[in-house]
């Protein structure tokens, strides 16, 4: 069967973790304290042992590297190696230097995320993001990182979705600290956005080893979810300003900081952000995209985020719109940079949207290459079945579904892994397989 190679030289094809949602056992951070909290968590669920990534890490590695993935996106779980305030772990960076050995030795590329929505206890009762001292603290955390694994890992993500942990977190209140608070939620991503570019500038100047032979020490970035916002009555003035506001506040105002160094950040019923801030300007070397969905935006609604009619939808009730991909990725023009798709993927219990979604997926991201985005990579969310935060165990994302119910958490291969494996050794698309999935 005749194939085509159309994805650029040194693609990084994977998935993507982070560490709360797949390693298990960690009491030390504001999330295992706030599953604690009664009705929080979907199902009364709690993080518990979650995967059991911890300890299992290499056989997840072997999975991945069967399936012909060279690179994978985990995250360096901050309290893990920090508990108690100026208290380092050296077990604990000892275990995570064994983790990326392991993943060099099977020839996956590290892409390591160093804040990933959580944050050590003593961190949140001293206030989170809310307290401007918390930017210095994650600095100090990251060059501990750089200095210890720099010789490892190349690729980097500072921080992982500011402007979700922010609104999921401040304004919604359904994550730690579980607050509504619109003007905390704005001063949130700013603090977030500083710790990115202060991570930034640490991490070029303390890793200083090539690990992956490009030339290049560090490539550094930060994860930025873009959601596909559209008017749900085209005729409506109130619905297309709603839409019109919401895509330049959440998609565009965050990463335009770190290209112009400036935060500019202003919503309904919140105190304006509006600052320079040093060390921010060009702090990007690669834009990180997270993209999931499509979301029809109507006025005057209790939930003015909705799916389109008639669509399929995911576990979650999202809409998969693959085509939303392309769309993300040509938006990422503006700002001039290398993109990795560090998170795409389908809630799908049963295995039965996503096949179709991934290869359509993959065949609207080339054609956003085509067009002249430089993408460098894409990893799918996820490899394994996970904690999906407040979501609990609803949320099944995983290449490989996991049975929670069982205590010794079987791994499962489904018919998406056995495509993207295809996808991955190719580094290709049949042609004929697109057909059939009927892209």
């Amino acid at each position: 069967m005749p194939l085509v190679h159309p994805f650029p030289d040194r693609f990084l094809w994977g998935a993507a973790t982070s560490a709360h949602q797949v390693e298990g056992g960690n009491r030390a951070n504001d999330w295992w304290r706030f599953e604690q909290r009664p009705g929080v968590i979907a199902d009364g669920a709690r993080s518990g042992d979650a995967c059991a990534h911890w300890t299992r890490y290499d056989d997840d590695y072997a999975l991945a590297q069967a399936d012909g993935h060279n690179a994978f996106r985990l995250s360096i779980e901050w309290s893990r190696i920090e508990p108690e305030r100026d208290h380092i772990d050296e077990a604990a960076l000892a275990h995570y230097e064994a983790m990326l050995l392991a993943l060099r030795a099977r020839k996956l590329e590290p892409v390591v995320t160093l804040h990933h929505f959580t944050n050590p206890w003593w961190i949140a009762e001293a206030g989170g993001w809310e307290n401007h001292d918390t930017i210095a603290r994650f600095e100090k955390f990251v060059r501990l990182c750089a200095r210890r694994f720099g010789g490892l890992v190349d690729w980097w993500c500072t921080v992982n979705e500011p402007e979700v942990l922010a609104f999921r977190a401040y304004s919604q209140g359904i994550w730690p600290p579980g607050r509504q608070d619109r003007s905390a939620a704005l001063v949130v991503i700013a603090h977030l956005l500083e710790g990115h570019a202060r991570a930034y500038r640490a991490l070029h100047e303390e890793d200083r080893a090539d690990a992956d032979g490009d030339g290049r020490a560090v490539m550094a970035g930060m994860a930025k979810h873009h959601v596909i916002l559209e008017p749900m009555r085209g005729w409506s003035p109130l619905d297309r300003a709603l839409q019109h506001f919401e895509d330049a506040v959440f998609n565009r105002a965050v990463l335009r900081a770190p290209v112009t160094g400036h935060v500019a950040l202003s919503i309904p019923g919140a105190r304006t952000v509006d600052r320079r801030v040093m060390g921010l300007r060009d702090s990007l070397d690669y834009v990180g995209l997270n993209y999931y969905t499509r979301w029809k935006v109507a006025a005057g609604r209790s939930d003015p985020h909705v799916a389109a009619a008639g669509a399929p939808v995911n576990d979650l009730g999202w809409e998969v719109y693959p085509a939303g991909l392309e769309q993300a990725v040509l938006a990422m023009r503006e700002f001039a940079k290398p993109v990795v798709v560090l998170e795409n993927g389908v809630a799908d219990k049963n295995d039965r949207l996503r096949p179709r979604a991934l290869v359509q997926s993959l065949v609207h991201l080339k054609k956003a290459i085509d067009a002249g985005v430089p993408v460098r990579g894409y990893l799918h969310w996820s490899l394994l079945d996970n904690f999906e935060w407040s979501d609990g165990w609803r949320g099944r994302f995983g290449l490989y579904s996991v049975d929670f119910g069982d205590p010794k958490l079987p791994r499962t291969r489904t018919k998406s892994a056995d495509l993207f494996a295809r996808i991955a050794r190719q580094n290709g698309i049949d042609r004929k397989e697109l057909t059939d999935a009927g892209a």
